[in-house]
């Protein structure tokens, strides 16, 4: 993994480049097909390193469970990292499914006007 690129920053950053439709989703058909791959990219990025982080984070609490149960370590620590791990859930799920939107209307692009794409 290329450790220079800061993937959730890119995808927040190209978020606002994406079309949407009428009601405010998306619209995967119109958005500019580099967009799309590079959105596609980030998302999996992005993915990689919260699974990551999650197993890590996870390890390490439960190498910690005891000093939490005895007072060393305080409880208030251990339910706020219980809330990150709600928020960044979520955002998994969000960057999931938009990497998964993002690939069919790519399958056959091929960058720099050489694909069926252009």
């Amino acid at each position: 993994m290329n450790l220079i690129r800061r993937p959730l920053r890119d995808l927040l950053w190209q978020l606002p480049s994406l079309p949407v439709t009428a009601s405010g989703e998306p619209d995967y058909a119109e958005a500019n097909p580099d967009l799309l791959v590079s959105l596609a990219e980030s998302t999996e990025l992005v993915l990689q390193i919260v699974h990551g982080g999650f197993s890590a984070i996870g390890l390490l609490q439960a190498s910690t469970a005891q000093q939490v149960a005895d007072g060393k370590v305080g409880a208030e620590h251990a339910a706020a990292s219980g809330q990150f791990f709600v928020e960044l859930g979520g955002v998994v799920t969000y960057v999931h499914g938009l990497s998964v939107e993002c690939r069919p209307y790519t399958a056959d692009y091929v960058k720099n006007g050489t694909g069926d794409g252009d």
